[in-house]
């Protein structure tokens, strides 16, 4: 039997899964393939979707071939004979582990959805993914769930390697197969189109599968929410706008005003008229502010600038982001972390400092290389007068734009939207 793609046999596994559906369950998808195949399971029966972190472990020499698997806890499981034909040595397989638990750890930061331990103990769970060769990275998933407490597990796949499928007939509760091959190859022929599934897709089918029901239609544009970790371990909560358009987009990173947040009317503004024009956006909140973890007293310009260097991060793991063309919006305050980090961050190639207040970075603009535009309202005195004097020492291209109309805050929707179109307008200019 043969998929068209990963949503087609997801389509024809939960066909199989209905007569022996026993809600309420948690449908956990090892990522990324797994996360593609699982979502019309989590359509067709309305049950929430998580992640299994489970990852295989392979050698540099051969780095298909699988010799071992290991979870989010660390746990690892190690094929000895496989080990053995590779001829790897026990540093080799330590190495191994570190390098794939790092991968791992990445993953969640990027990914942003509570894993599967945090639905247990008590859940029954399906364990999906693409397909099973030699079954290592769902057996460390399957032990990851039983050690953590899950009812029962139903392991779930289109296609299986027949001494796999012989393998979790006996350890799961459940095994649903829609092909069982003796001579199975590799997963990838059992699918028409087997592309590669980008962190960017897994993250919008992940905010999908939290709320069941309500798909995104093809085409259409959905927010993306993403939770990842500052300097000081604190969550800090962001929401990425993609275009439909396929990627990697250029991408352009808000940073807000003291007070202000991701949510902010006029930063959404800017964010989506980017997405718009072809641009993801990342709107996300400092330390102590919107949803993110601390206090406003934790959130002192040298942690925003911190937190912003976190959110640069995050996004250079996303597939959908092209990490050469990334750009910065600092609104008031948050111009002037903008600003510092990109004195010292050559990710950032292109700056917009809308009202920009840039007390305790001052030093810093000559150290700013890239374009940089200033907005600046008419009605601004304070902040005209301000940065007057700094636009002589940037170090790199720089403009000042005064808009008709505009004040402080750009509560003006005529100013507003021209403060936007020149945003857009400097970014198509300098990330193309």
């Amino acid at each position: 039997m043969r998929f068209r793609d990963r949503a087609h046999a997801g389509r024809e596994l939960a066909e199989a899964l209905a007569p022996v559906w026993k809600p309420p369950c948690v449908v956990a998808a090892i990522p990324r393939g797994g996360v593609s195949v699982a979502m019309p399971i989590v359509e067709r029966f309305g049950a929430p979707l998580t992640v299994v972190y489970a990852r295989k472990l392979t050698a540099p020499i051969a780095p298909e071939f699988a010799f071992g698997a290991i979870d989010e806890d660390g746990q690892a499981i190690v094929d000895a004979r496989s080990v053995a034909m590779l001829g790897l040595s026990p540093a080799d397989v330590e190495k191994a582990k570190e390098r794939v638990a790092k991968e791992i750890q990445r993953r969640m930061t990027t990914y942003g959805v509570p894993p599967l331990a945090t639905h247990l103990p008590g859940a029954a769970v399906v364990l999906v993914d693409d397909g099973l060769a030699t079954g290592l990275t769902m057996r460390a998933a399957l032990e990851h769930a039983r050690r953590h407490g899950a009812r029962e597990i139903t392991v779930a796949v289109p296609c299986a390697a027949e001494q796999a499928a012989r393998e979790f007939e006996r350890a799961a509760d459940r095994f649903v197969s829609l092909t069982v091959d003796p001579d199975f190859m590799a997963v990838g022929q059992y699918y028409m189109d087997f592309s590669p599934v980008s962190d960017g897709e897994v993250i919008a089918m992940l905010a999908r599968g939290r709320e069941p029901g309500t798909p995104v239609a093809a085409g259409e544009t959905a927010d993306v929410r993403v939770l990842f970790k500052n300097s000081r371990g604190l969550a800090l909560a962001g929401r990425l706008l993609v275009p439909s358009s396929p990627g990697p987009h250029p991408i352009v990173v808000v940073a807000h005003g003291r007070g202000s947040g991701k949510d902010s009317p006029r930063n959404r503004a800017v964010a989506e008229a980017l997405r718009a024009r072809g641009f993801a956006a990342f709107l996300f909140d400092f330390t102590g502010h919107g949803e993110s973890e601390g206090t406003p007293e934790d959130s002192s310009q040298d942690q925003q600038v911190e937190d912003l260097a976190a959110a640069l991060d995050t996004l250079e793991g996303l597939d959908e982001v092209d990490g050469g063309r990334i750009g910065a919006v600092g609104a008031r305050s948050g111009a002037a972390v903008a600003l510092l980090r990109a004195a010292r961050d050559r990710r950032i190639r292109a700056l917009v400092l809308r009202s920009p207040d840039l007390a305790g970075a001052e030093d810093a603009v000559a150290r700013v290389t890239v374009p940089t535009l200033l907005v600046v309202g008419e009605r601004d005195a304070p902040i005209r007068e301000a940065v007057g004097p700094l636009l002589g020492r940037f170090g790199g291209p720089r403009k000042l734009e005064v808009v008709l109309g505009g004040d402080h805050l750009f509560e003006d929707p005529a100013a507003l939207a021209r403060a936007t179109a020149m945003t857009v307008a400097w970014f198509k200019d300098h990330l193309k």
